[in-house]
């Protein structure tokens, strides 16, 4: 008995040797499998953008299925409105801006600020031939950045906050008394918000821009750091209508929030669309590659998966798809300001829009945080 107890637990040792023996045959088998597949052949272009990573990842997976370079997105953009003077993070008193930190061997921004910065440095190349059929409102007149969609500025409005008034149509009527304290904005001295209120100014003119600026001041405005808070006080009924970029107003339209949007001035000035910049700076690592890659991005099936996969874009050019609630810009009467011409109202009216912000009574926290500064 003793001695088959013995030699059954001798047994065993060896089988589990055995197994203990081809686990590790099999991991290294495995690992030798591993090692012995190629890895992915490196980025042959770098893409400085930010636009949803998932749009670009799926914009630049198509490129290359579709015989085009293989690229990558890269981080640390600086492309948005402090590269400019007198704007956001920049000086207000004439002192040197912030340097536009530029990345990537193609650029494309969701706004144009950084492209237009860099072409009056003469630091961009020109741009493919695909972007030829944009409208001359949406691309450098000099030929050195184009846009692949944009987003409007439009009214979002609270139908239940309504009562026995309709949907106001147009920006002043919002200096009205029945919207006294029910009007939402984000302060205007960075983003789309800033460039707005400098094309309205360009639109309308100083006087009536002014006297705009000093009605809604009267009305009790409030104002907000941004779009996304400017949504909430919509979507939560304590505004009665905002004035924020249509990526925001989607968001609120996805929801279950009963809110309409409102593209304003049909009948007037027309809507303000504010474009993407496509761009390839001279400095490109590899231009054959960036220009490939820019040739792509500009095509408009890359406006078509934009619009689709990023709620809230719309499309520039015409006869492009656009989902539901959605506008085309093609189809919109739009604020025609050349976006140069912006840029430099924006250097003009920065400070005296940031000092009407401070003036507002009982400042909200957008409004207390300039204070500070």
């Amino acid at each position: 008995m003793a001695v088959d107890k013995q030699a059954r637990a001798t047994r065993l040792r060896a089988m589990s040797a055995a197994i203990r023996v081809c686990a590790l045959l099999l991991a290294l088998a495995a690992g030798c499998k591993e090692s012995s597949s190629p890895p992915p052949p490196p980025a042959e272009v770098q893409l400085a953008t930010d636009l949803s990573p998932a749009v670009i990842d799926t914009v630049l997976k198509a490129i290359e299925r579709s015989g085009g370079p293989r690229a990558e997105e890269v981080a640390g953009m600086r492309a948005g409105v402090s590269a400019l003077p007198g704007a956001a993070g920049a000086p207000v008193g004439g002192g040197r801006p912030e340097p536009v930190v530029a990345r990537g061997d193609v650029r494309w921004d969701s706004e144009p600020y950084g492209a237009i910065a860099a072409a009056a440095k003469g630091e961009l190349m020109p741009i493919p031939a695909t972007g030829q059929d944009v409208p001359p409102l949406w691309k450098d007149p000099a030929g050195t950045w184009v846009a692949v969609g944009g987003r409007a500025v439009v009214m979002l409005v609270a139908v239940d906050e309504l009562g026995e008034h309709g949907a106001p149509v147009r920006f002043t009527a919002l200096t009205e008394k029945w919207l006294k304290d029910r009007v939402a904005i984000a302060v205007p001295t960075g983003g789309p918000s800033l460039a707005h209120f400098a094309a309205l100014y360009q639109a309308w003119g100083a006087e009536r821009m002014e006297a705009w600026l000093a009605g809604l001041k009267a009305n009790g405005v409030q104002i907000f750091p941004d779009d996304d808070q400017v949504r909430q006080e919509v979507v939560a009924g304590r505004a009665t209508v905002g004035i924020l970029s249509s990526d925001e107003a989607a968001k609120a339209a996805a929801s279950a929030a009963h809110v309409l949007v409102v593209y304003p001035n049909q009948r007037s000035i027309g809507t303000f669309v504010w474009p993407t910049a496509l761009s390839v700076p001279k400095n490109a690592r590899n231009r054959e590659a960036a220009q490939r890659l820019a040739s792509a991005l500009a095509d408009r099936s890359t406006e078509q998966l934009l619009v689709a996969r990023l709620p809230g874009y719309l499309p520039l050019r015409p006869d492009i798809p656009v989902p539901p609630g959605v506008r085309s810009a093609a189809n919109l009467v739009v604020v025609s300001v050349d976006p140069a011409r912006i840029v430099e109202e924006i250097g003009r009216r920065k400070a005296s829009l940031a000092a009407w912000a401070r003036s507002l009574p009982k400042p909200s926290a957008g409004a207390a945080q300039l204070q500070k500064k």
